[in-house]
C-alpha cells in the first residue's frame, strides 16, 4: 500500500508541475461574478465524472438477480462501481466548494490553477476507479491525486485569507 501511495503522490506532483508549466494562461475574470461563473463551468468536469459513475451503477449492466436491491445479488464489479461513486460524491463535496471559494480569491495571474485543479481531480477519480477494479491497493494512486488536489485548493484558499 505504501508503494501505491508513493506512486500516487509522486505522479501527482509530476503531473501538477507539468500542467502548471504547459497550461496556457486563462483570460482574466476580474469580478467575483465572472470568477464564480468560470468555476461553475469548470464544475461540470466533476459532474461528468459523477454522471459516468452513476451510469455504471445502473442495474441494467449487472446480473439479472441484481434488479432486486434487497437480494444481495450484485456482482463484484457493480459493488466496486457503487463504492467508487459514493467516494467520489464524498470527495466532490470537499473539492467543489473549495474550488468556488478559491475562484473568488485567487490572484488573476494564477487563474489557470482552477482548470488545472479540475483536470487533476477528475483524472484522480478515474485513476481511483481503474485502480480499484484491479486491486484494493491500486486505488491509492487515484485517491492521492484527488486528495492532493483538494488539499492544495483548500490550502491555497486558506493562505488568501491572511
Amino acid at each position: 500500500m505504501i508503494l501505491a501511495i508513493n506512486i500516487g503522490t509522486g505522479s501527482w506532483a509530476v503531473a501538477a508541475g507539468l500542467c502548471w508549466w504547459l497550461w496556457p494562461e486563462v483570460a482574466d475574470r476580474s469580478g467575483v461574478a465572472e470568477r464564480l461563473s468560470f468555476a461553475a463551468q469548470l464544475a461540470a468536469g466533476p459532474a461528468l465524472v459523477l454522471f459516468v459513475l452513476l451510469c455504471s451503477c445502473f442495474r441494467l449492466f449487472d446480473t439479472e438477480r441484481a434488479e432486486d436491491p434487497f437480494a444481495g445479488a450484485e456482482s463484484h464489479a457493480w459493488k466496486i462501481n457503487q463504492r467508487v461513486l459514493s467516494n467520489t460524491l464524498e470527495q466532490a463535496s470537499i473539492f467543489i466548494p473549495a474550488l468556488f471559494a478559491l475562484a473568488t480569491r485567487i490572484d488573476a495571474a494564477k487563474l489557470k490553477a482552477l482548470p488545472i485543479a479540475v483536470t487533476l481531480w477528475c483524472t484522480g477519480r478515474l485513476l481511483f476507479w481503474a485502480g480499484y477494479r484491479q486491486s484494493v491497493v491500486w486505488r491509492a494512486p487515484g485517491f492521492e491525486w484527488t486528495f492532493n488536489t483538494s488539499l492544495v485548493v483548500l490550502a491555497w484558499y486558506a493562505v488568501t485569507l491572511f
